[in-house]
C-alpha cells in the first residue's frame, strides 16, 4: 500500500448520504473589536491605577507635613516647567536614611507628606542624575542657590546640571522659595537656623545692620535695645575681655571647642600636599578661586564671602588652626555657604586639604608642585589662648546638658564652641547667648510656619489646626 493510503485521515470521512456544505469561513476577531477591547482594558487600568487611587487614598498628614507658601506653590510650577523633574527625585527611601551618595536624609518620605492640592501632580521623579530633594530646605542658605542656579560649575565644580541663568531674578526667588520649602518642618527649623546663622556671621563681619528690614532677630533687637543691652555703635574689632576682638570670639565659636588646638595628623610630605591640592582645585576651587583669594565665580552672590587663603596672616589669625579648618569642612560652616564634606569626603581627604591650605599663602597654587617648604604651621595668638584658658574645654561638658529642644539643638549648631553661661557680642554689638539664639530661631521659625499656613488658608485648602502644624514635639534639629 502507499503511504497515501496509509495515512490517518485527518477527519473521518462523511457518509455519502450527508450533504456537504462550503461554508465561508469568518474571523472572529474583528478590527472593531480590537479597538474596543483595546480602549475598555486601557480605561479600566487607568480607572483602577489613577482614578480610583487619586480619589479613594486620603493619608493623614505626616507629622511632618507643610503646606507650601504662595511664593512655593509658584516656584514649584517654575520647577515644573523647566524639568528639574527629570534629574531630581522627590522622595528619600528607607534606604537613603543616613547613607546617601551626597547628602543624609535624615527621614525616609512617608505618603502624608504630599497632601494638599498645592503639591499635585507630585514632584517624585524617577532618577537621581541630582540630588533628592525632599530634603532640601535649609541646606544651603539663599545665596548659595543663587550661584548654584546661575551656574552649577560655580558651587559644585562636577556638576553636570545645565545652568539656569535666563530666569528672571523674580523667578530665581520664587524657584529658590520651593528649593528651601522641600522637607516639611524639618526644612522649615533648618532653614530658620541657616537665615539665622547667615544674618550673625554678616553682622559679626560688619556686612549687615541691626535695623536689615528681613533681619531674624529683629524681636531680640528690640528687647535688647529697651534693657539696655545693645550696643548700637560696636564695632567688630572691639575687644572682648580676653583681648580677642569680638568678631574673632564669636568666628571661634563657630566650631567645636575640641578642634580650637587640633593639629593635622597627616605626616606632612608632599603626596599628601598634592593630594590636597588636587582635592581643593576639584571641590572647593568654585567660591574660593584658582588663586585660593576667596574670588571664585560662585562668590560673587554670596552673602558670606569665601575665605581668603591667601593672607599673609594665616598662620597667625586666631581661627585657623588646623583643627578648626577640619572642622569647618567636615561639618560646613553654619551660616556660611559651605558645603558639608563630611558625607563627600574621606577624612585622610580632609585633612589633606587642610594641610595644602597652609601652603596657598607662599604659592601652593602659583606651582604645579606644593613643597613641603611652602607649609606654614599655625601659630595662636596670645590673646586667643587667654580666652581659651578662661573657657576651657571641659566646662562644655560640666555646662551643656543634653537638650530635647529642637530650637537649642540648631542653637548649638550655629555654637557649637558656646557654653550655657556664654555670651558674645556678635558683631560687637548684639548679646548672643545660647538662650537667646534659640529664641531667635524660635521666632524665625514659626514666621516660616505661620506664612505657609495662612497662604494655604486663603488657597481654600483642607487644613488641620494651626496648634496642630506649630507643634515641635518629638522634632529633632538635623544640620545641613
Amino acid at each position: 500500500m502507499s503511504d497515501q493510503e496509509n495515512r490517518i485521515p485527518e477527519h473521518p470521512p462523511l457518509p455519502d448520504d450527508i450533504p456537504q456544505s462550503s461554508r465561508r469561513r469568518r474571523m472572529l476577531m474583528t478590527p472593531q473589536m480590537v479597538v474596543i477591547g483595546g480602549l475598555l482594558a486601557f480605561f479600566t487600568v487607568v480607572f483602577s491605577v489613577v482614578i480610583m487611587p487619586t480619589a479613594t487614598y486620603k493619608p493623614a498628614i505626616s507629622d511632618n507635613w507643610l503646606p507650601l507658601s504662595d511664593a512655593a506653590v509658584n516656584g514649584r510650577a517654575i520647577y515644573l516647567s523647566n524639568g528639574c523633574v527629570y534629574c531630581h527625585s522627590g522622595f528619600s527611601r528607607p534606604q537613603d536614611v543616613f547613607a546617601g551618595s551626597s547628602a543624609l536624609y535624615a527621614r525616609a518620605s512617608q505618603p502624608g507628606d504630599y497632601r494638599g492640592v498645592s503639591q499635585s501632580p507630585n514632584t517624585l521623579g524617577s532618577v537621581r542624575t541630582g540630588p533628592d530633594m525632599s530634603n532640601q530646605g535649609g541646606m544651603h542658605p539663599d545665596g548659595w542657590h543663587r550661584s548654584h542656579y546661575w551656574n552649577p560649575r560655580s558651587t559644585t565644580p562636577m556638576s553636570i546640571m545645565q545652568r539656569f541663568n535666563f530666569l528672571s531674578q523674580d523667578d530665581l526667588d520664587l524657584l529658590i522659595s520651593f528649593t528651601q520649602s522641600q522637607g516639611g518642618k524639618l526644612a522649615a527649623l533648618r532653614y530658620a537656623a541657616t537665615r539665622t546663622g547667615n544674618y550673625l556671621m554678616r553682622l559679626n563681619t560688619g556686612k549687615a545692620t541691626l535695623d536689615e528690614p528681613d533681619a531674624p532677630v529683629a524681636d531680640l533687637v528690640a528687647q535688647e535695645r529697651a534693657s539696655g543691652v545693645l550696643r548700637p555703635q560696636g564695632k567688630p574689632m572691639d575687644k572682648a575681655p580676653s583681648g580677642m576682638s569680638w568678631m574673632g570670639v564669636w568666628h571661634m565659636n563657630s566650631f567645636s571647642r575640641s578642634y580650637w588646638l587640633t593639629d593635622n595628623p597627616l605626616e606632612l610630605n608632599e603626596g599628601n600636599l598634592m593630594r590636597g591640592k588636587a582635592t581643593y582645585l576639584q571641590r572647593c576651587s568654585g567660591c574660593h578661586g584658582a588663586k585660593g583669594d576667596g574670588k571664585g565665580p560662585g562668590a560673587e552672590r554670596l552673602r558670606v564671602k569665601p575665605f581668603d587663603f591667601t593672607k599673609p596672616t594665616l598662620a597667625d589669625d586666631s581661627g585657623t588652626s588646623s583643627g578648626m579648618m577640619y572642622h569647618r569642612l567636615l561639618t560646613a560652616g553654619p551660616g556660611t555657604a559651605m558645603e558639608n564634606f563630611g558625607t563627600r569626603l574621606s577624612v585622610n581627604e580632609i585633612w589633606s586639604v587642610v594641610m595644602f591650605l597652609r601652603t596657598i599663602p607662599n604659592g601652593g597654587l602659583e606651582e604645579t608642585l606644593p613643597t613641603v617648604d611652602m607649609y606654614e604651621r599655625w601659630n595662636p595668638p596670645e590673646s586667643q589662648l587667654r580666652y581659651m584658658q578662661e573657657n576651657p574645654i571641659e566646662e562644655m561638658y560640666s555646662d551643656l546638658p543634653q537638650t530635647d529642644d529642637p530650637f537649642e539643638q540648631a542653637a548649638r549648631w550655629i555654637a557649637p564652641g558656646m557654653a550655657q553661661s556664654d555670651m558674645v557680642y556678635v558683631g560687637g554689638k548684639l548679646a548672643i547667648t545660647l538662650e537667646r539664639l534659640a529664641g531667635v530661631i524660635r521666632s524665625e521659625y514659626g514666621r516660616i510656619v505661620k506664612t505657609a499656613y495662612d497662604d494655604a488658608k486663603k488657597r481654600g485648602e483642607d487644613l488641620p489646626p494651626l496648634a496642630q502644624i506649630m507643634d515641635t514635639k518629638g522634632m529633632i534639629f538635623y544640620g545641613p
